[in-house]
This record gives structure tokens, sequence and C-alpha cells, in this order.
């Protein structure tokens, strides 16, 4: 219903302002705004009117039986308001004894209540969120301002208990007029919209209570003039300043505004597309207007002043619809008009579809006729529209199509019309970096990518059958479709499918993200070869539903999200799917062996894991596919999960799904164990010690370790390989992880469970011809060796004094000491280590005064001093002369062999560029070469 008032003017500045007039307008904004207050109630449950009827009534007492209630102190009082009828009878639901008394306070902290956004509009609902502005006193106290924000979000809460979703925005009104508050919600990205904001806020709020915006008292003609039109009500006291809040004017709005404008609404286009599309062409129809737009606020403004206006005349859609339309037409874009108004009507009828003949629908039936009426809709466009409220997946998809082809137009014009982001002040230029990734990740497409439809959440029709058919191609091979309904196998048109895709898994998993899946749902499968069974497929699209449900489709992304690297959130393995194992090719039986490992399993060493699909979740939303193929590929994706993770990385973020025959839960859990192991050596990617895990990898080995904070592997192909790994030397401490499997059948797995670091480590063991050694060094590497025609402790007492006079002359930079130990095994063959105190027995004290000390001179070669005499090693009579002159120092003449105690050589005999860089595996493997020549070996 149409309101008629006569028009008025207002005075420019220098004139005499009638207040009566102004007091007119006044009435005349409050009238207009109690009128959407009571469409805004025509929308909710009965039970929901309790919420605006006490709303200002809760933040002008504060009463400890009322919502909201905190303390006696939270700051109370809203300026120039006092609760009517409905407010205290509210009151009484909670306290029946409740009654307002009024009484002066000595001030007011509470300036202004607003709710904000479509609350105000024709497309608010009972789903809808209700946005509430609390404006306080400019400067107010930290801990009153936080004792407010207890209040509002306890009241919030109170809203919650009755289906109301409310957010309120406590607001500075000094501080937002200079850019400093402006309040971020799902509507606005903040201070980089803050002008566009104040305009929506001007065009939809509904003040509910307390200060009334300045904004009203300045005339639609004086827009550009308002601070000299504020400052002259204000300095001549046509108005008292108590009274009113300055939110400030929209004459001073910079180009660069619309350009991140632009990007929000691109970025909030991707979870409510025709709802943002709007806007977006609302923005790019006032960019094109810049420097003077022509604000809708304004002429919301003019029509009251001039007298004629009614709610739906002056409907946020219903002036955003025109000005856009107006646009369109006048820019010739006949396919974007078209989209614009299939956008108005889903905005405005999608909230509601359940609603048959209620009231609340033909009133937005009403609305829309007279939306098509006045701009001339085609005369069957309405119904067309109605007919298509029940969207199945090919209309999403195609909607989807037409949206994303619209946004990167609407982006490209826009950028255009404004200059770019080149214009903008660096203290927004942060936020269009990052909703431009959050576009990038949602708009852009790669083969690995699953594509989400900004769509899907339309879909209502989803079917109750579903046709996968592989299809035979002319030229790109085969590929697979999904149907949604039952297809005749002999009449397969690839065409009529609803997505195709080489890959049956990536088929799956677009169709679950985007709805199409629901449970108990009925599968047709037609394809030439029995590459899936029916029930692995039920069982799969049950997971893939449980993960997508947990980790996709309440995967939030704040924009906050993307000032952070896109890392992987979640992962799903699916392992062999559509692969059978080669071993049990027979299917009435399943080969076994007490060799069980699934990577290297039975005395063949077959590995089961044959191929796999890895699904992530990035951090930005992302969800991409990747395929790899065999035991090298299934490391490699190890090492991608690893490397491209966010940290702290969890092994619960990692699901694994197999169905192999008889092997599925034995190559589950061996995944599981290895993906597990992996993050708790490589916790820390800047931490020492730089661990190296060894893993059995079909007939060889894999060693997975760090390099430069990257996680890579290599192979060693057999057990030479993989002792010669062990024996390399290292750059840092490098401690071994032996998985089972691996050197299963020696003591060296038992030997590294015993490493300590940067501790030199002695192992010896007696056999019957002979004692093994086995010396672990500060960093980890691996020196053995046999001592022949020698007892434990004359080898294990000439590698102390070895050992110690490395210390001594601090060749060893990273030892701080020595450790020795026996090896023993028990009479039920459980081996063991016992550390060791090493004496010096009689037999070798002789020898243990007796210093043999090789140097290896730059003219003479290799030079072996034997306490003061000196050999020169030239041929075979120099060697044994050294072993005639050791032979002197033992008292029995024993042939055992001879030992040297120190070595004095330049880096480069030790493949080094400097000494600072050996450790002790450099000096035994020099010392065993030495040993080997003086002992005739």
């Amino acid at each position: 219903m149409t309101t008629r008032f006569p028009p008025i003017r207002l005075a420019t500045p220098g004139e005499e302002i009638s207040k009566k007039d102004l007091h007119a307008v006044l009435q005349r904004f409050k009238h207009f705004n109690a009128s959407r207050l009571q469409r805004v109630r025509d929308f909710l449950q009965p039970r929901q009117h309790d919420f605006l009827d006490l709303l200002p009534l809760l933040f002008h007492v504060n009463h400890p039986l009322l919502p909201g209630f905190i303390a006696l102190e939270t700051p109370i009082g809203i300026t120039d308001y006092t609760p009517d009828k409905r407010a205290i009878v509210a009151a009484q639901q909670f306290s029946k004894g409740f009654t307002y008394q009024r009484k002066a306070l000595k001030n007011y902290p509470v300036h202004s209540l607003f709710l904000m956004g479509s609350v105000g509009s024709m497309a608010f609902s009972r789903s809808s969120d209700i946005d509430i502005w609390l404006c306080h006193e400019p400067g107010m106290a930290t801990d009153d301002r936080e004792s407010l924000r207890q209040k509002a979000e306890a009241i919030e809460k109170w809203a919650a208990s009755l289906k109301l979703e409310v957010h309120f925005f406590l607001v500075d009104g000094d501080r937002f007029k200079q850019g400093d508050n402006t309040p971020i919600s799902s509507e606005s990205s903040g201070e980089t919209q803050h002008y566009l904001l104040l305009e929506e806020f001007y065009r939809t709020a509904i003040y509910i209570a307390g200060r009334v915006p300045i904004w009203w008292l300045v005339p639609p003609e004086q827009a550009a003039n308002y601070p000299r039109y504020v400052a002259h009500l204000l300095e001549n006291r046509f108005i008292a300043e108590h009274e009113i809040i300055d939110f400030g004017g929209l004459h001073a709005m910079p180009m660069a505004e619309f350009v991140s404008a632009t990007l929000w609404h691109v970025y909030k286009s991707l979870t409510s597309p025709h709802k943002a599309l709007l806007k977006l062409l609302l923005m790019e129809s006032y960019a094109s207007e810049f420097p003077q737009p022509r604000w809708l606020c304004d002429r919301m403004k003019q029509a009251i002043y001039d007298g004629d206006f009614s709610v739906d005349s002056l409907d946020p859609y219903w002036l955003m619809y025109g000005k856009v339309d107006d646009y369109l037409r006048v820019a010739g874009s006949v396919q974007r008009l078209s989209l614009a108004r299939e956008c108005l009507y889903i905005k405005i009828m999608a909230a509601d579809r359940r609603l048959a003949e209620h009231p609340v629908r033909v009133l937005r039936d009403g609305f829309l006729a007279s939306v098509a009426a006045r701009w001339q809709w085609p005369p069957d466009l309405l119904a067309s529209l109605g007919s298509q409220r029940f969207w199945d997946i090919k209309k999403a998809r195609a909607e989807h199509a037409v949206i994303r082809t619209r946004l990167q137009q609407c982006l490209k014009v826009m950028l255009q019309l404004t200059g770019g982001p080149a214009i903008t002040p660096g203290h927004v230029q942060n936020d269009i970096k990052l909703l431009s990734r959050k576009l990038s990740a949602f708009l852009d497409t790669r083969p690995d990518k699953i594509e989400i439809l900004t769509t899907r959440t339309m879909v209502q029709a989803k079917p109750e059958v579903w046709s996968l058919a592989k299809i035979q191609g002319n030229d790109d091979g085969a590929s697979w479709c999904l149907f949604t309904d039952k297809v005749n196998a002999d009449a397969l048109d690839a065409h009529a499918a609803v997505k195709r895709h080489a890959e049956l898994f990536h088929l799956l998993v677009w169709a679950v993200v985007n709805g199409l899946y629901r449970k108990g749902i009925h599968v047709q499968l037609i394809t030439p070869t029995p590459d899936v069974s029916l029930p692995n497929l039920g069982r799969l699209l049950i997971e893939l539903d449980r993960f997508m449900t947990g980790e996709v489709l309440t995967h939030e992304t704040t924009l906050q999200v993307y000032a952070e690297a896109n890392r992987i959130d979640a992962a799903l393995l699916l392992v062999n799917w559509g692969e059978s194992l080669a071993l049990d090719a027979d299917t009435n039986q399943l080969m076994m062996s007490e060799r069980s490992d699934p990577l290297s399993y039975g005395e063949r060493r077959h590995c089961f894991v044959q191929g796999l699909q890895c699904l992530s979740v990035s951090r930005w939303g992302e969800l991409t596919l990747q395929h790899y193929q065999g035991l090298e590929g299934f490391f490699h994706c190890l090492c991608d999960l690893y490397n491209h993770s966010q940290t702290p990385r969890k092994p619960e973020r990692l699901t694994v799904l197999c169905h192999s025959r008889g092997r599925a839960r034995s190559i589950v859990l061996r995944i599981e164990q290895i993906h597990r192991c992996l993050l708790h050596l490589f916790a820390d990617t800047s931490a020492t010690p730089a661990w190296r895990y060894l893993l059995p990898a079909g007939a060889a080995y894999g060693c997975f370790r760090l390099q430069a904070g990257t996680l890579g592997f290599y192979f060693l192909e057999n057990n030479e390989q993989l002792l010669h790994e062990l024996a390399s030397t290292q750059a840092t401490v490098s401690p071994v992880w032996f998985d089972d499997y691996v050197l299963e059948h020696t003591v060296i797995p038992l030997l590294y469970q015993n490493h300590a670091s940067h501790v030199v480590q002695v192992f010896g063991h007696v056999a019957s011809q002979h004692v093994a050694v086995y010396v672990i060094d500060e960093r980890g590497a691996l020196f053995t060796t046999t001592h022949r025609g020698a007892t434990l402790g004359q080898v294990l007492a000439q590698y102390q004094v070895f050992i110690e006079t490395l210390l001594a002359k601090r060749k060893l930079t990273d030892a701080h000491g020595v450790a020795f130990y026996e090896i023993e095994k028990n009479l039920v063959g459980v081996v063991s280590c016992k550390p060791l105190e090493i004496k010096p027995t009689p037999m070798t004290a002789m020898d243990l005064d007796l210093k043999i000390r090789v140097v290896l001179d730059a003219d003479d070669g290799m030079t072996v001093y034997c306490n003061d005499s000196r050999h020169v090693l030239h041929d075979r009579q120099s060697v044994q002369a050294v072993r005639d002159h050791v032979m002197q120092f033992r008292q029995q003449h024993e042939d055992y062999p001879v030992y040297i105690t120190d070595i004095d050589v330049a880096a480069a005999s030790l493949g080094l560029d400097q000494l600072t860089q050996a450790h002790a595996a450099h000096y035994f493997q020099y010392k065993r070469k030495v040993e080997a020549r003086l002992n005739g070996r």
C-alpha cells in the first residue's frame, strides 16, 4: 500500500530551515521504518516476534531474569527510548512482576539499534540471518565494551533458541565515520567496502530505537554538500547533537572501493551466486556513473521527501533490480539482463519453496508480478521460472557454466571501468590479494581438479537411480558416463550423460560433492570388462559420502585462510581401484605366506600396492585428484602428502580405502602404519637428527629422508646397497629407523635401537672363528668388520685407544664420548646388548704402550710411526719391518693383528674438503685400509 504525503523541501545552508519540516521528515522516516519492521514480523513465526519486541529493552535495562543479562554494571540505556506495551508483555514472560519505571540516566551509552541487510527486503525468510548494528558511545572503555559484547552474544544465543540466526556488530559511530570501525560481516569485507556498506546501510537498515541518522535530514539534492549541511544543522541548533548519529556521507567514495567490492561479490557468488550476481551488476552500474554515482539510497530518500512511497516500491531488491535493468538495457546486454531476472526470481522465491499457498508466498508472487509489469518482462517468463523451481543436476550444471562466465565477464568489465587494482591504496591491497586467491581457487580449472558447482545447493530433484557406463569413443578412448536414470545398455548416448570422464573415481567424487548422491541409491553398472563390482561400488559411495560430509561439505574457508599457503587439509587414498592382484588371479584360492608385508609379500617379494587415487582437500577449499602407479608411485604419494600438508601433520587427516579381495585390511593397515611412522620421524622439518626410514619395497628397499625440509626417497636394490647406505658418511646426525623385514636376520636393527646421537658406539660379538665389530658413529654411520686371532677384550681395547685419541685431538667435532657393548644371545635366541667397561688385559697392556700413528707425507707417501720409530711404507719389506717392530713389544710374540692408534692425514685422503667435516666413519674406513695392508690382507 502506497503512502502519500505532501512533498518536503528543506532549505539550503544560509536559509532558515523549518523545524516543522525537519520533524515531518523524521516522522516520515520512522513511519517507513515501522512499516518495514511490520513486514519482518509478517515473515517470522509468532514466537519469534518476542525477539523484535524485547530487543531495545534488553539494552535499556539490566534485569537478571531477562535474556542477555551479564552484570548490573553492563552499559545500558538507549537515547530517547521508552518501551511500548509489546515490550512489557514480552518481558513479563520472563519475569511476571516486571514493570518499567522511567528514570533519567547520567548518560546513555547505547546510541542506536538498527537491523541491517536482507532483513528489510522481500528476500528475507525464516532461514535468513539478521545483522544488528549496536551503536555505542565513542571511546567506550575496553571493559565496558567487552561487557556489552558479552551481553550481545548472550542475546544471540537466546535468539538461536527461537531459531533465529542473529549477529551483533558493535559500532563506534565516530570511528566508523573515519573508516576505522566498518563491521566485517557476510555482506561486507570490512574497510575495503566502507562507502558501499554505508550506502547499503542507508538503503536497507531498519531503525529500532535511539538516535536517528542525521543522513535522513540531509536533502537528496544536498548529498554532495553533506559535511557542510550537517554542520549547518548542528551549529544553528536545528537539531541537537544528542538526538542524532552521524555515519557520514557518500560524497567522497574512491573508485578503488569498486575494485575490492567487485572481488568481494565475486567471492560471495561462489556460495550465493544469484544474490551476489545482482550486487555485482549493481556495482558495475555504479562504477559506470563514477565520479557521481546515482546511489539507490538517495533515490529512496527522494521518494520519502516527495511523499510517494511504499514498503514494496522502496524494497531494496526492487530498487536494485530496477537500476540493474535500466543499466543493462542501455548497455544492450540481453543475456545478462535475462540472468539478472532469473537471479531476482531465485533470490525472492528460493527461500520458501515449500510454502504453496502461504500468505508470504502470495506476497512474494505479487511482488514479482509487479516487477515483471514495471520492467516489461516477457509474458511467459514468470511461469517459466516457476516451473524450474526444482532443479536437477543438468540445470544446475548449465546454470553454473553461465554464472561462471558471467562472473568472469563482470570482473573484466569492472576492472576496465575502475582501472584495476593499480589504483587501490595500500591498506586494502591485502584484502584484494586474499580475495583474488579465493576466486582463483574456485574458478580456475585444471585436469586434476574436481569442479564444485556454485549452484549445487539448488539441486532439489536428486535421482534415485544412477547408470554408470563405460563407453568407447571414436578418437579419445573409453570414458565413463554418468546418467541419472536407467538406460538401455544397447543404445547408449554419451552426449546424454550428465557428466563423463576417463576415470570412474573422478566421476563418483564429482557426483557426491555436488549433492547427487543419496543413501540407498540404486546403481546400474554397464562395462564391457569387470573392472569394478557393484558391492565395492556401493561401499565406496558410502565411504566417499562420509569423507565429503566431514571434510568438504562442512569445509569453511574464512578470508584469512587465503593468507596462508594452499596446503592439504585432509586426504583420502583409494588403493587398487579397478585393479586385481596377479598373485590372486585364481578367485578360488588365496596365496598365503609367513612373510606378510603387503609391500614385500612372500618369497618372491610381491607388492600389493598397484595403483592409488589420492583425493585431497586443500586449505583453500580445492578438491583435487592425483593418480599414482606402482610402488614408486606409492612412495611419491606419501612424499607429496607430507610435503604439501599443513602443519602440524596429523595421521587422522588421512583416510585409506581398499577393496582388494582378501588383502584389503592388511593393505590399509600397512599404509596407515607407514604414514604414521613418517609423521612421527619427520614431525619437525627443521629439527635434527635427520632420520632415515628404511622399509621393504618389493625385492628391494626404500629409504625416506628429509633434504632441505622436503621429504624424498630412493631405492636400495639389494642388501649390498643397503649396507653401503648404512656405512655412508653423513653431513649431520642421521639415525636409522628399521621397518619390519629389513635386515631382520641380523643384529643391525637392534643396534640402531640403542643408537645415541653424538656418541661413538662400539658393539662387539664373539663368534666361533672371529670377533665381529659394529661401530655406529656419532652421526649414525655404520662401520662393520671382523677380527681373527684376537679376543674381544683385545679388539675393543684397541678401538678405545683409537677413538679416545681422535677425541683428545678434537678430530671428531660432533662426538661427545664413546661407549662399548657386548652383543649376547641367550638360550632361546634372544639377542641383547650389554654395556661394557674396557680394561686392558696383561696381554694387551704392552701393546697399548706402543702408539702406532699413520701419517700421509706429501713427499714420502704413507709413513707409520711406532712410538718414535719411523717407517715409510713403499714395499712388502717395509710393511714387514713394521710388523717385526710391533712384535718386539709383545711378551710372547703373539701373532694377532696390528692395530693403529692414530691417523694424521689431510682432508683429501678422507675424501673431504676440510677435516672439520670428518666423523668417525671416515677414520675407521681409512684405518681398515691401512690395517689390511699392515696385516697382509
